[in-house]
């Protein structure tokens, strides 16, 4: 919380159109911050703050306009207040730009000017940019070089401890893509973002315990793992779960807990768990036996590309499985 006497000195300096202090006072007015707050107020001196060419004050205001802070939401004026920011060589605004034009958000889509504004966020070493890079060079690089070039990238953003490339580096280490496959090393980044939260590392982190991969298999661990993707919301882990209470691997078995694991990531249309309980439901293990919403879960599963899902379907439509 700001001091009155910060506040006041903030106050003197906007009244002399000084940019950094009408941005800070607009900043404090938004969140409340040593004044009450008052978004009409904060988003007037932001504004100000952005027409005298102030980068940061430009990003925010982007940023208002995107979310409706303050302001009515509007995407086009999003779009025009980071590409200001990213013409005066603020990296998240040209960020943003990269997203804006890749997405159509707020402007046409323009895949070039995507990429240029891409480029040069990464070039100032904003991670996210260089994670995005690295996976556009890996997935549309027409050349060694370039698949090379994304590898290197992506390595450069997971050093720089951003834990979305941390994860992509694990899953190239791990599916020897662009790189040989190396067990040990997809364990270590995956470990790395893991510990930053991320649940998608830690879904794959407790994949690496469970089946002994790049690391001596601990089911213990794998389900430690498991469980904060799952509460995370990761379908992945919330999968495993389920097969883990269905199979008792590391817990005691619990057809009731496998059920509602498998739910949870089902809701979130994971073929797995759908192939898990249309199966559950045709054998009556854990449930009533209800051929119906097995066929209905199945049929969902199928449709998400699950072969064995298409193939069981296609036997109970034969009358090959009553």
């Amino acid at each position: 919380m700001a001091s009155k006497k910060k506040i006041d000195t903030i106050k003197k300096k906007a009244k002399t159109g000084d940019p950094k202090a009408m941005y800070e006072l607009g900043s404090a007015y938004l969140h409340g911050d040593g004044v009450r707050k008052n978004q009409k107020t904060g988003i007037e001196y932001i504004k100000k703050a952005a027409k005298a060419n102030l980068a940061e004050a430009q990003l925010d205001l982007s940023f208002c306009y995107y979310e409706g802070l303050g302001v009515r939401k509007n995407a086009k004026q999003a779009f025009r207040w980071a590409l200001t920011a990213a013409e005066q060589g603020e990296s998240m605004g040209q960020y943003n730009a990269w997203v804006a034009y890749s997405q159509g958000i707020g402007t046409p889509v323009d895949f070039k000017k995507a990429l240029v504004w891409l480029k040069k966020s990464s070039e100032q070493g904003n991670t996210g940019a260089q994670t995005d890079l690295g996976q556009y060079y890996l997935e549309h690089g027409k050349k060694d070089k370039e698949r090379k070039q994304g590898v290197a990238i992506l390595h450069q953003a997971a050093e720089a401890k951003d834990a979305e490339a941390q994860w992509i580096l694990g899953l190239l280490f791990e599916q020897g893509i662009g790189v040989d496959p190396d067990p040990a090393q997809a364990f270590a980044w995956y470990e790395k973002s893991a510990k930053q939260g991320n649940p998608a590392s830690q879904a794959s982190l407790g994949n690496c315990y469970y089946h002994g991969e790049g690391i001596k298999q601990d089911y213990k661990a794998a389900l430690k793992w498991f469980r904060k993707a799952a509460d995370n919301g990761e379908p992945l882990a919330q999968t495993s779960m389920g097969f883990a209470y269905l199979d008792g691997d590391g817990v005691r078995k619990s057809l009731p807990l496998a059920l509602e694991w498998f739910r949870k990531a089902a809701a979130q249309e994971h073929p797995d768990s759908l192939f898990a309980l249309g199966s559950m439901y045709l054998t009556g293990e854990g449930v009533k036996k209800n051929k119906g919403t097995a066929k209905r879960y199945l049929s969902k599963a199928a449709a998400l590309g699950d072969l064995e899902a298409a193939e069981l379907l296609e036997a109970i439509n034969a009358n090959l499985i009553s």
